[in-house]
């Protein structure tokens, strides 16, 4: 697939290379000759220096032979045009990362598609769905639902005084009764490994594990520590995602203090929200999250601007007992380190966003897909569709290779936790997980 990616930033040098990767044939427009410098050195990717909203620059980048342009840059009116120009390029599939909420309104976003635009992602609706699974399982470092919420993949820490530790995976079942899940990958020294039955967990292990979404307090219960139910959540930051969040908890009958450093927009987002307490001042301020009683928040979550604010009010937080913490990053470099800090979960937007796109430029029919923060594996969501390999046989004769793992069959309401002559039907929901080497290999067998 030739794909123009517009932005030489932080996501779409990101999904540059993870296309480039897998052989797509991408070109990197920008601006900024620096980036673009960058860009060349690091990834295996064309660049073409200019406006990506430009038809001659679209032109230069080869965008009349392109099947995808995506747009994201930080300007939404850049995205939307570039993807206008591509429609008039005759480029078949266009998205734009956009922010500004009012283009989602229904009768906006109608035009939006009619003048060319595909699929508009909002970065700070991403992010803040991301912190919303992560505040519905507290003890969770990564939540992706599938099947429409029918199947969840959480990640986790093996406790210290987990039962589970030194049993083969192929004993679980009968030492804890049938577990309800599978255990997908398992994060250990910085490395990525796919277990086998034979694969012993171990304290500090960082594992993933999929199944029916209402079992999964429980499976995490007896892999990791015990969970509580949220009540109450303290915010950093009166942003979109911070606002979008509130929304989502006060839903939720749960009580919500957010602190905003700036008055004036302290005093605007108060008359926005309901039911939300908003307070003037500075989230690292020891003496005052001390007096709003920090300590008492089953979630502090820093969703402001500044990183080193989220992180500092987050370590903070936690030494003034905060049951649990999640920071809102840009870098997503930044992200392997949080867990070093104490931090239990980070959200990056430029992630969140990357992943929110990319799962519409992979082969066969993917209904979503999630990207582990840490590494390049990929969990994706595979619709059977009659006539691809992997259907009516058993997993066993289906040539899966060897870095990827069936973690669930959602076939109508049932989640099914698969073994070796489990069989895809036609319709089923599969959810993949697979390490980068493997990825090609699994959308061959679900390709038609």
């Amino acid at each position: 697939m030739k794909i123009v990616v517009v932005g030489a930033g932080e996501v779409g040098t990101h999904i540059t290379s993870h296309l480039s990767s897998e052989g797509h044939d991408v070109i990197l427009v920008d601006n900024d000759a620096g980036r673009l410098q960058k860009a060349e050195n690091d990834l295996d990717a064309l660049t073409v220096q200019g406006n990506g909203a430009s038809l001659a620059v679209l032109e230069r980048a080869g965008g009349g032979s392109a099947d995808m342009i995506i747009a994201v840059t930080n300007v939404d009116e850049i995205n939307i045009v570039a993807c206008v120009t591509g429609k008039a390029l005759g480029i078949k599939r266009r998205v734009a990362r956009v922010k500004d909420v009012d283009y989602f309104a229904e009768r906006a976003g109608r035009s939006m598609q009619k003048a060319g635009v595909d699929l508009m992602v909002n970065p700070d609706l991403e992010a803040a769905l991301d912190i919303e699974r992560l505040v519905s399982l507290p003890g969770a470092t990564d939540v992706t639902d599938f099947g429409e919420a029918r199947a969840r993949m959480v990640g986790l820490y093996v406790a210290e005084n987990s039962e589970v530790i030194g049993t083969p995976l192929r004993e679980l079942d009968r030492k804890f009764g049938p577990l309800p899940v599978t255990i997908v990958a398992i994060l250990r020294n910085e490395e990525t490994m796919i277990p086998d039955g034979e694969t012993k967990l171990q304290p500090g292990d960082h594992v993933f594990v999929i199944g029916e979404s209402w079992l999964m307090p429980d499976v995490m219960g007896l892999i990791g520590e015990d969970i509580e139910p949220v009540h109450n959540v303290m915010v950093v930051g009166a942003g979109p995602v911070s606002r979008h969040l509130a929304r989502y908890l006060v839903r939720h009958k749960i009580k919500v203090k957010i602190i905003e450093e700036n008055a004036e927009k302290a005093r605007r987002v108060a008359a926005e929200l309901d039911h939300v307490m908003l307070l003037h001042g500075d989230g690292t301020d020891v003496e005052l999250l001390d007096a709003e009683d920090v300590g008492q928040m089953d979630a502090f979550i820093a969703a402001s601007n500044d990183e080193e604010t989220n992180i500092m009010s987050c370590v903070l937080a936690r030494h003034l007992g905060a049951k649990k913490t999640i920071s809102l990053i840009r870098r997503s470099n930044y992200v392997p380190l949080m867990h070093a800090v104490g931090i239990d979960a980070a959200v990056s937007v430029r992630l969140s966003t990357a992943t929110a796109i990319m799962k519409h430029f992979r082969k066969g029919e993917i209904l979503s897909f999630a990207q582990l923060k840490e590494s390049d594996a990929e969990a994706l969501e595979f619709l059977a569709q009659p006539g691809c390999r992997a259907v009516k046989k058993p997993l066993l004769k289906l040539s899966i290779p060897r870095n990827a793992v069936v973690g669930a069959v959602i076939r109508g309401t049932q989640v099914i936790v698969p073994r070796g002559d489990t069989q895809i039907m036609d319709g089923d929901r599969v959810v993949v997980f697979a390490l980068h080497d493997a990825i090609e290999g699994v959308e061959k067998i679900f390709s038609c």
